[in-house]
């Protein structure tokens, strides 16, 4: 896995998944019993355009909340992104996009912004990236296969 050059505006990130299909990939991301396999520690999911989730962190009272957007199994998911911790921040949008790449393996781009071209944004983005590194790479331990 590793950040894709963009503009200061939009955060990029790629993973392949050896051991996933697309559709268990999308899964890992809406299921909430498989969500809190490599993410957060409880999940609560609405899995429809306009339905909402809630991703929580109790140890470290850290909370995540959005719309889903776009909801298109094992091809794409896009999703609002505000922390409750930072009540002055717009939501952002998030796209994951899943694509086959070999036989039973899934490659997904991750498109996560907007971000403005300040220094506080700047280091925003690029904890978002490292975040999405991070947990991509917990992801890829959850089933037997390589992520790159």
């Amino acid at each position: 896995m590793h950040q894709i050059p963009s503009g200061n505006e939009l955060a990029v990130v790629a993973a392949d998944f050896d051991a996933f299909s697309a559709e268990e990939l999308f899964d890992e991301f809406t299921v909430p019993e498989k969500l809190v396999g490599w993410w957060p520690e409880s999940a609560e999911v609405d899995l429809r355009v306009g339905g909402r989730y809630a991703l929580r962190w109790p140890k470290s009272n850290w909370n995540l909340r959005g719309e889903y957007l776009a909801v298109s199994p094992g091809v794409h998911l896009a999703f609002t992104w505000s922390w409750d911790h930072e009540p002055g921040r717009p939501p952002q949008r998030v796209d994951i996009w899943f694509d086959c790449v070999h036989e039973q393996g899934t490659r997904i781009g991750i498109y996560h912004g907007p971000f403005q071209d300040t220094d506080e944004d700047r280091e925003a983005r690029q904890g978002v990236v490292e975040g999405w590194i991070h947990f991509c790479m917990r992801l890829g331990g959850v089933a037997p296969g390589k992520v790159d």
